[in-house]
């Protein structure tokens, strides 16, 4: 490999197609975080650039990689990108607004300059794409392509995008700001667009490094994963199943647009940042630990997914005949819809026992279950009878563990060794659930018995002991018990709130019953005050 620092000018300065292989994830900067980081930057250069041109020290952005490709004469010179093709579409993007901002005001010399740096010629261009410098993976380029064609901000803000639009939305965000800073037709304006394109196209440095033939791209894009935002377990999972798969002779395009775009598809829910625990995930990296699990039957630590993935695919050697790659792709998008029916639920009608149960289990906080509960749903077959007898089960051991304030840090193995009792006899699966769970006999993991529990749901100070949801979860449980067919059924949407019935200030106004010594009567009102019986749930107070 060599390495070369380059400004902008030089890295776009000529015809060039910088590809962003479609194994890598889509564009996810952000204004707080990087559009607005490398605004200051830039518009601190062309600052510096308009007190004293002269002394100006370029501002450098890291490094790139690029693995070249086969070129065709007289066609733009072809890249893979490795690494930095975010920073090389937001400097893109930027220029494109400031280009289109030159146009508004007339500046017709630096739009002309903009537009070498951000287009190839097209005589050279056998397909109208072939125009652009910067070409990113399959699921931004109808969205990348709107962008450089749009004329103005307010243009591109007409048209409408599946959100997240993080591509429309850094376009607007330069093209505000750029704008605001030019203040065109007040004094030296002029000079402040010859100071932000040169500050941009100058002052703007990268180390560029491009890899011979005997460099490995897959194990480079891997060592730089630390480097700027960071790649997601799933990301690099993605690549080495696409990587992997071009090795055993498939299209990693054939690959991609067979199992994985469906989850690009659908970035809104599956890049949703999700509260596990006391953290925050994005959903398809929590989707893949419930996966890993479920396949490799072992605990695997989230710092590790990754690798435990990488291990889990090792372990199965091609024969030959079978594409790998394509079985491990196959097997994740086909647990792909189980999980998202966990979460996803028509709201209209009478809640069925499912949604009931995954409510309840997302209340109480515990995806532990989930790989159990994917392998449980993935066989279409299974009796629905005894699929609902198995939630019951699990429901009944999870909540009264919970009313008797018993531990959780046992459940990842316990879920993981309750995945054998899937592979008996299937009119047999709701018993073998049951005994399994019943015959656990450590204190981590045994099942209260009926006393237990009854002296815990009478006696116990719930609503000090267990967060607020799961009380009131407690609550809506009770009043849906208490359903009958004559009954209206009322679907509350918005949140109720838990309240005493007995108010904890109880002196003021609920004078003691007569009786009982006083200060036993006392004691008693303190010990119920916060026990379920003395709870109920309101709208609103």
């Amino acid at each position: 490999m060599k390495a070369d620092t380059n400004s902008v000018n030089l890295v776009f300065g000529q015809d060039v197609r910088l590809l962003v292989p479609l194994f890598q994830r889509p564009y996810v900067w952000k204004e707080e975080v990087h559009w607005e980081s490398l605004w200051q930057d830039v518009v601190g250069l062309a600052g510096r650039l308009i007190r004293n041109s002269q002394e100006v020290r370029p501002h450098f952005l890291g490094a790139i990689v690029l693995d070249p490709m086969p070129t065709a004469l007289g066609k733009p010179v072809p890249y893979l990108i490795v690494d930095g093709q975010q920073r090389l579409a937001t400097i893109q993007i930027l220029m494109e607004a400031l280009a289109d901002v030159c146009a508004s005001i007339g500046a017709r010399e630096h739009y002309d300059a903009l537009r070498r740096l951000t287009r190839n010629q097209k005589l050279a261009c056998e397909k109208p794409d072939d125009e652009f410098k910067v070409w990113p993976t399959n699921v931004d380029q109808d969205q990348y392509r709107s962008v450089m064609l749009a004329t103005s901000a307010a243009e591109l803000q007409a048209q409408h995008f599946p959100a997240p639009h993080r591509i429309a939305n850094a376009y607007c965000f330069f093209y505000e700001r750029i704008v605001a800073w030019l203040s065109p037709g007040t004094p030296g304006h002029d000079e402040r667009l010859k100071a932000l394109y040169t500050a941009l196209g100058d002052g703007l440095r990268m180390v560029v490094i491009y890899l011979g033939g005997e460099d490995d791209a897959q194990m480079i894009f891997e060592t730089l994963n630390a480097r700027g935002e960071p790649l997601l377990p799933s990301d690099l999972v993605k690549n080495f199943l696409l990587h992997r798969g071009v090795g055993e002779g498939d299209s990693a395009e054939d690959l991609y647009k067979r199992f994985w775009q469906p989850f690009d598809n659908d970035e809104a829910y599956w890049r949703e940042e999700i509260g596990i625990g006391r953290s925050k995930r994005f959903r398809i990296d929590v989707y893949l630990q419930h996966y890993l699990t479920l396949k490799t039957r072992d605990e695997v630590p989230v710092g590790q997914l990754y690798a435990a993935f990488r291990r889990h695919a090792d372990q199965q050697k091609p024969d030959g005949n079978r594409s790998l790659a394509r079985e491990h792709l196959a097997s994740l998008l086909s647990y792909a819809p189980v999980y998202k029916g966990f979460d996803k639920f028509d709201t209209t009608g009478s809640p069925t026992r499912k949604e009931l149960f995954f409510g309840r289990l997302k209340q109480m906080d515990t995806t532990t279950a989930h790989p159990f509960l994917l392998e449980l749903y993935a066989d279409p077959s299974r009796d629905p009878s005894q699929v609902e007898q198995v939630l019951t089960h699990i429901e009944s051991f999870l909540v009264r563990r919970m009313v008797c304030h018993l531990t959780a840090k046992g459940y990842n193995r316990l879920f993981i060794d309750m995945l054998a009792e899937l592979d008996g006899a299937p009119l047999e699966l709701a018993d073998r659930v049951r005994a399994f769970l019943a015959n656990q006999s450590a204190e981590s993991l045994r099942w209260p018995t009926d006393a237990e529990f009854r002296d815990a749901w009478l006696n116990e100070p719930l609503y000090r002991q267990i967060q607020s949801g799961r009380v009131r979860m407690l609550l809506e449980a009770v009043n849906w018990q208490l359903t009958t067919p004559r009954s209206v059924v009322v679907r509350v949407v918005s949140k109720l709130t838990v309240e005493h019935l007995m108010p904890v200030k109880w002196r003021d106004y609920w004078p003691l019953p007569q009786g009982l010594p006083t200060q036993e009567a006392i004691l008693r009102r303190d010990r119920l005050i916060h026990t379920l019986g003395n709870l109920t749930l309101l709208t609103r107070r």
